[in-house]
C-alpha cells in the first residue's frame, strides 16, 4: 500500500507522485518520496494489530494501533489520500471503503477495492474507567473500549446494509453505542451513553449531530435522545436475554425500527 510511504503534505493527492505510486501502483524510490516532503515517521509500528472481525452482516478487516500519532498517519494516508487534514481529538475510529490495495488488484482485477476499519486504542468517549458502571481498572476498560468502538463501527456498516444508507444522526449513534456496549460490557447504560456522547460538554461528540440546529432544537433533540436511551436501558434490563450474542442481528433490526421522537417500542416476542 504505497499510500503509507507518501509524505503527507498539502496537495499531494493531485501530484504525479500520488498518481504513479497509488493510482498506478508503480514503486517509487525513497529519494523521490523524500524530495516531496518528510516521509511518515511511525511511533509504534511493531504494535500494529491486524485481524478479521466477524459480524452477521459481513466480516471486516481491522487495523488497531495504541499510538494516536500512528492512527492519524494511517487515517490521513488511507482515508484522505495522504493529505494532512486535521483530525478531531475525539476521533479514535475510521471506517474506510473504496481503498486502493494493489495486492487485491493484482489478484482480482483493477475494479477491486478494499474496506478497512482503523482503530486507536483509547478510552471510549474519553471516559475514565471509574465512571464506567461496574468495577473496571484502566487496562480492562481500555480493552473493552476497543471492542465497543469496533462494534460501533461494524453497526454503522451493518445498518447501511440493512437500510440501504449510512445515516449520521443521534438515533444511529444511540443504536451503535447500544450494540457496542452490549458486545463489550454485556449491558447498555444510558448514563454511560450520555458521558460518551459528551452531554453537557460544549465540545462533546453530540455537537457533530446537532450543528445544523438552532440552540432550542438542539436541546430538544438531546432531550429526546436521552429519553430514548433511558427507555432502551429499561427494556434491556427487563429482558437481559436480548444482550446475548445469539440475538445480535434481531436486536439490531429492532433498534433500526425505532424513532427518536417516539417511545422505544417493546421488543417483539416473535423475535426471541
Amino acid at each position: 500500500m504505497p499510500q503509507l510511504r507518501l509524505p503527507q503534505v498539502q496537495g499531494i493527492s493531485g501530484r504525479d507522485l500520488y498518481k504513479t505510486s497509488v493510482l498506478r501502483g508503480e514503486l517509487q524510490e525513497t529519494t523521490s518520496l523524500a524530495a516531496m516532503g518528510p516521509v511518515p515517521q511511525w511511533d509504534q509500528v511493531d504494535e500494529l494489530r491486524l485481524w478479521i472481525a466477524p459480524h452477521p452482516c459481513g466480516a471486516m478487516p481491522v487495523l488497531l494501533t495504541p499510538s494516536a500519532h500512528d492512527f492519524a498517519l494511517l487515517v490521513r494516508a488511507l482515508a484522505h489520500r495522504a493529505e494532512p487534514v486535521p483530525l478531531a481529538d475525539g476521533v479514535h475510529a475510521q471506517a474506510i471503503s473504496g481503498l486502493i490495495h494493489w495486492g487485491l488488484i493484482e489478484r482480482y482485477g483493477r475494479q477491486s477495492r478494499a474496506q478497512l476499519i482503523v482503530l486507536h486504542e483509547a478510552p471510549y468517549g474519553s471516559v475514565a474507567a471509574e465512571q464506567v458502571p461496574g468495577h473496571w481498572d484502566h487496562q480492562a476498560w481500555l480493552k473493552a473500549s476497543s471492542n465497543l468502538r469496533l462494534e460501533h463501527e461494524l453497526t454503522h456498516l451493518a445498518t447501511k446494509r440493512l437500510l440501504g444508507e449510512m445515516r449520521r444522526n443521534l438515533l444511529d449513534e444511540l443504536i451503535a453505542d447500544c450494540m457496542g456496549m452490549v458486545a463489550a460490557l454485556g449491558q447498555f447504560s444510558a448514563d454511560l451513553f450520555g458521558r460518551c456522547l459528551g452531554v453537557g460538554n460544549p465540545s462533546g461528540r453530540w455537537i457533530a449531530y446537532t450543528s445544523e440546529l438552532n440552540a432550542t432544537a438542539a436541546k430538544e433533540a438531546m432531550a429526546l435522545t436521552m429519553a430514548r436511551s433511558a427507555e432502551l436501558e429499561a427494556e434491556l434490563t427487563i429482558s437481559p436475554e436480548l444482550s446475548g450474542p445469539e440475538l445480535q442481528i434481531q436486536l439490531l433490526r429492532w433498534l433500526c425500527r425505532q424513532k427518536l421522537d417516539q417511545p422505544i417500542s417493546p421488543f417483539p416476542a416473535s423475535l426471541h
